[in-house]
């Protein structure tokens, strides 16, 4: 029997000539849908985008990476992101992930490009999404599951694949996204998450979800004492975001533990340099807060409203008055010389070498020694170097070359100096328990002072002042036993990556502050447009970082982000941020607040 033959003994006919039976009824038996185990509710798969797919590509998981994608449906393409998060169900815990690529392939296979179709479609564009696979490439991040015993939602390394046709769901439950993010539940609030500028909802009350900055000793110490930056152009809202975030570390519940006592906790000082004087509104209500707003703050437990125990201090300077732009207490302070004593950098412009470093430690200790001066100070040391006699005790006797000792005195006597070293006010070293108080905001401004030379020259003398003691056996317990945030607005002024001797010691003193403020109760918040030039041995340390808008290139290559997010970075609007802080979540994009929590003008 041949193969027609064959097929034809198959076929029911009423004669020889093949023609059907046409009276005979065929009856097909029913196809009964297996009753499986369907985890995913039928009401759930409308909110699905699309599904998992290998119609493109296999699917793949490795401890390197994965491939992994997804069909979008035509009705839930609009809805589609960059950077979304994403979850793909197992039934018993889900896949988290992020969409990382887009892409249209062709339904059937037409070349559109040529200049027939391209004229057609500009006249009338007939385009329709069914003709079109659109395809999102899912990078996965973790899987949720959760803990039997606990009953809580946790998060492991991606080790389990996906099945094909698996739906793909937005998130749409806060604690997914926290737990999936590694996000904490609370802290100090920095701003709710978001991808391209966009806030991210979730069916809870209220929808958005909020970012928390690590604030307790669960895992280790507080973030803040492991530093940190807020970097962006200028006017794209630096001071309006830390004055929001400084609002939120002073709260009568929040207390620090100290390194002496570990039983005993206090609250933070926070000690802010103000270089334009914006951070003694922290004093003053924000006017312009409604009803809805303070709402919202309250739901998200945002700290708003005036700390009244917000104080200003300013150095007195002769021919410079401050006048204030807040109602907050103003207090005088004078800059003793006697700081100077083991910090010779101070007065010491750049250019020294590190032969007259020497010789001006050699100078200072024995002008500090001398047994007839009562009180040490600037006028009196000039004088002191300016006299012929000690002159040549030290050339003679080769302590001190004449060229090295003749360029000392010449570039350490500055008129500057004589404005702001020994005024008639309070010294700053007596003032130590008033300003490093727990609970308060001491702000210190320059912007009243016109020259570069002394606002830098107050602004690094507090800041060894604070270094000194906290880092000191012997420093002041008043410093030592208060936690204290230090808030350096244009950081990149006193901490820059520069070749030379002054540099060098002014970064390697901040530097051991930076890497021993853990242990000794010292946060660091570094604001800066340049955040390049912040010397890498400090920047090293910073471990949270919260960026703005930046359109340096430099300025974006060393933060050190991932290359998605580099690429977004030029992109970000007013209140937009990444927070790069490995210790405290992955990467992620949010929005900050877009009121003040406090008066911001």
């Amino acid at each position: 029997m041949n193969i027609d033959e064959d097929i034809m003994a198959y076929a029911r006919t009423d004669d020889e000539s093949g023609s059907h039976n046409n009276n005979e009824d065929f009856e097909f038996e029913e196809y009964i849908v297996p009753d499986t185990d369907r985890s995913i509710n039928e009401n759930v798969l409308d909110e699905a985008f699309g599904i998992i797919t290998t119609g493109i590509e296999p699917l793949e998981i490795t401890e390197a990476g994965a491939k992994l994608t997804a069909y979008i449906s035509t009705g839930r393409r609009n809805d589609i992101r960059l950077g979304m998060y994403v979850i793909v169900p197992y039934g018993d815990e889900d896949l988290f992930a992020r969409i990382w690529k887009l892409q249209y392939l062709q339904e059937f296979d037409v070349d559109d490009a040529t200049e027939i179709h391209s004229m057609r479609m500009l006249k009338s564009n007939t385009t329709s999404e069914m003709d079109y696979k659109f395809l999102a490439y899912l990078d996965p991040i973790c899987i949720l599951y959760e803990q039997k015993k606990e009953g809580m939602i946790t998060r492991r390394m991606s080790d389990r694949i996906p099945r094909p046709n698996t739906p793909i769901m937005p998130v749409n439950d806060k604690i997914k996204i926290q737990t999936g993010l590694n996000i904490p539940k609370e802290g100090i609030f920095m701003g709710h998450l978001s991808v391209g500028g966009e806030l991210i909802r979730t069916h809870a009350s209220p929808p958005t979800v909020p970012y928390y900055l690590r604030n307790d000793y669960s895992m280790g110490d507080p973030l803040v004492f492991r530093h940190l930056l807020i970097c962006g152009s200028t006017g794209t809202g630096k001071t309006f975001l830390t004055k929001n975030i400084i609002r939120q570390f002073m709260d009568e519940d929040n207390r620090y533990q100290l390194r002496l006592d570990s039983e005993t906790k206090k609250n933070p000082c926070f000690v802010i340099m103000d270089p334009q004087d914006e951070y003694s509104q922290l004093f003053e209500d924000n006017d312009v807060l409604t009803s809805e707003d303070e709402n919202n703050f309250r739901s998200h437990r945002i700290n708003y409203g005036r700390w009244s125990r917000t104080r200003t201090f300013a150095a007195k300077v002769q021919d410079h008055k401050y006048s204030g732009k807040s109602r907050a207490q103003q207090i005088e302070f004078t800059i003793p010389f006697e700081v100077v004593r083991s910090n010779s950098w101070l007065i010491a412009p750049a250019g020294m070498t590190e032969l007259q470093y020497i010789a001006m430690d050699l100078l200072l200790d024995d002008y500090f020694r001398k047994g007839n001066i009562t009180r040490p100070t600037y006028r009196g040391f000039i004088d002191y170097i300016s006299d012929a006699g000690t002159r040549a005790t030290y050339v003679d006797s080769g302590k001190i070359h004449e060229a090295s000792y003749d360029g000392i005195v010449r570039r350490v006597n500055n008129p500057s100096f004589k404005k702001v070293f020994d005024q008639d006010a309070a010294p700053i070293t007596e003032m130590l328990a008033d300003v490093f108080k727990p609970g308060y905001i001491s702000v210190f401004p320059t912007e009243y002072i016109n020259s570069p030379r002394i606002r830098d020259l107050i602004v690094l003398t507090l800041m060894t002042v604070i270094v000194d003691n906290k880092l000191s056996t012997s420093g002041n317990l008043d410093v030592k036993n208060t936690p204290i945030i230090l808030g350096l607005d244009e950081a990149h002024r006193y901490l820059a990556r520069v070749d030379g001797e002054h540099s060098r010691r002014i970064v390697s003193k901040f530097a051991d502050a930076a890497r021993q403020g853990r242990k000794e109760g010292l946060g660091l918040l570094l604001i800066t447009q340049d955040p390049q030039d912040i010397d890498d041995t400090v920047f090293k340390q910073v471990n949270t970082r919260v960026i703005l808008n930046l359109t340096n290139d430099s300025a974006i290559n060393a933060l050190n982000v991932a290359k998605e997010y580099q690429k977004r970075i030029p992109y970000l609007k007013k209140g937009q941020m990444i927070i790069h802080s490995p210790d405290n979540s992955d990467i992620v994009e949010i929005t900050g607040l877009s009121r003040c929590v406090v008066r911001h003008i």
